[in-house]
């Protein structure tokens, strides 16, 4: 009876220890199995989901930080904030503005004016270089100390030598009446001598001359040495011709110091009768263009 209990009992334990191997074998293969995996599973598969893992939760700390600085940015934006942002804003519009546009100029200018041969013939024509005479224009004439002048200033021009020489002062004619052809040849002379920009500082194209009105001479003192040259104005003679011209009618046309104005160079022998008004425009201190209003200055 005892071997009885004795067998089972041993057996008992044989299928204890049998079920404890058993069970250790299993632990044994499922860890060994579960090291194979991991040995034949690429690290850089393990490596790029942890690193996944890992970029997840970055992005949703910035995200978080992103919100949050964006928050706070807007609550800082106050009058200081939009002045920044100002000129970017008007930069913008001013690129959107549409481009200004120059008016296209005139076709032809206004000038020159042409006078008709009934307003050349008045005593006080202005003529200049944006005011012109006719080429068909010719005043009377009459002689005049071995030269041609209208009537009027003949005259006065007879009557201004001879209280000159009263006065120990002799004069000459160098140059009066010229017409337009005249003109023409003088002009292409001087253009060709001095060229076209200096020539037209002292000498007119044709018919803007004032020779061609009858009404202007050119002056000299005999033996002076200084004929058409701004000498001229230094001399006894030149002197006295400044001084005393406006008595007969005659005044100097093209004063110094009023080239913008008359277009041409300081010319002290060059005279211009107008008859009673001559007191007045040298009186004024103004040119004759200015005296009478009339436009001047250069051709254009």
């Amino acid at each position: 009876m005892n071997a009885q209990k004795y067998y089972q009992g041993f057996k008992m334990a044989l299928f204890f220890m049998a079920g404890v191997v058993v069970c250790t074998d299993a632990l044994q293969y499922i860890a060994h199995a579960r090291a194979e995996v991991e040995d034949t599973t690429p690290r850089a598969v393990l490596a790029a989901n942890e690193e996944s893992m890992d970029d997840d939760k970055d992005e949703d700390t910035e995200f978080e930080a992103g919100k949050y600085a964006s928050f706070e940015k807007d609550l800082e934006v106050g009058p200081e904030k939009e002045e920044e942002k100002q000129p970017a804003v008007q930069q913008k519009r001013q690129v959107q503005q549409p481009a200004q546009t120059t008016p296209p100029p005139p076709s032809t200018s206004q000038w020159p004016v042409t006078y008709s041969n009934a307003q050349a013939a008045s005593l006080t024509v202005v003529v200049n270089k944006k005011h012109r005479l006719s080429s068909s224009y010719t005043p009377p004439l009459v002689s005049v100390q071995g030269g041609y002048l209208r009537p009027e200033a003949a005259s006065a021009l007879n009557q201004l030598f001879a209280d000159a020489s009263k006065a120990g002062v002799s004069l000459k004619i160098i140059s009066s009446f010229r017409s337009y052809s005249t003109q023409v040849a003088t002009y292409n002379r001087w253009v060709a001598r001095s060229g076209q920009a200096q020539a037209d500082t002292f000498s007119a194209r044709p018919g803007h001359s004032e020779h061609q009105t009858g009404l202007a001479v050119d002056v000299g003192g005999v033996g002076s040495g200084c004929d058409l040259s701004t000498c001229f104005g230094n001399t006894p003679a030149g002197q006295w011709v400044a001084a005393n011209a406006h008595r007969y009618g005659f005044f100097v046309r093209y004063p110094a110091g009023m080239q913008g104005i008359t277009g041409y160079q300081y010319e002290p022998w060059h005279l211009r009768y107008v008859g009673s008004a001559a007191a007045a425009i040298v009186g004024s201190g103004l040119t004759m263009d200015q005296y009478y209003g009339v436009a001047a200055g250069g051709y254009q």
